[in-house]
């Protein structure tokens, strides 16, 4: 038992020092992509996967922290504040891809489309699961929010009232 609480402290600690590697790495590919918006996007699925690799891992560090100290959660919020500002410049990026869709297709890049049909596509079916184990109420669907360190809020939208706070992220797809 000690054993194996000793392996997955570890494996947690390696993961968040990778994290700042990845997250650089992601933020370069982002970069290099959003400068021509009308460009080919070669590292759309790219991104799109590690950042919901990253992102996962966050939600399940944040789900074993419940039990922990309240400093400790807040020192593990501290932690994913870039990969939070990451999701949602990742957000806009798609924001803006989306926006343009008839010009991509007009400038030869239909490739574009595709690959942004399908981070739609794996965007939805993650709402869905997340509305299966979160099912909205009848008077309204949930809406996701970040507030102002970065954390996801997740709220009635019939009622504009924070239900509660999840450390996690979710697309606006």
């Amino acid at each position: 038992m000690v054993h194996r609480n000793f392996e997955s402290t570890e494996e947690m600690v390696n993961n968040l020092l990778e994290m700042e590697s990845k997250l650089s790495d992601i933020e370069r590919m982002l970069a290099s992509d959003s400068e021509e918006i009308l460009g080919p996007a070669p590292n759309l699925l790219t991104i799109h996967y590690q950042l919901n690799q990253l992102e996962q891992f966050r939600n399940q560090t944040m789900h074993r922290a419940k039990r922990a100290k309240q400093s400790s959660q807040e020192t593990l919020e501290k932690s994913f504040r870039r990969l939070n500002s990451v999701i949602v410049a990742f957000d806009q990026y798609i924001l803006q891809l989306a926006g343009n869709v008839l010009s991509l297709v007009r400038a030869g890049q239909p490739d574009v489309v595709v690959k942004l049909v399908k981070v739609v596509e794996l965007e939805g079916r993650e709402d869905e699961k997340v509305s299966k184990i979160f099912p909205p109420d009848a008077a309204g669907s949930f809406v996701f929010t970040l507030d102002a360190q970065n954390r996801l809020l997740l709220s009635d939208s019939s009622r504009k009232l924070p239900k509660w706070t999840l450390h996690s992220s979710s697309s606006p797809w």
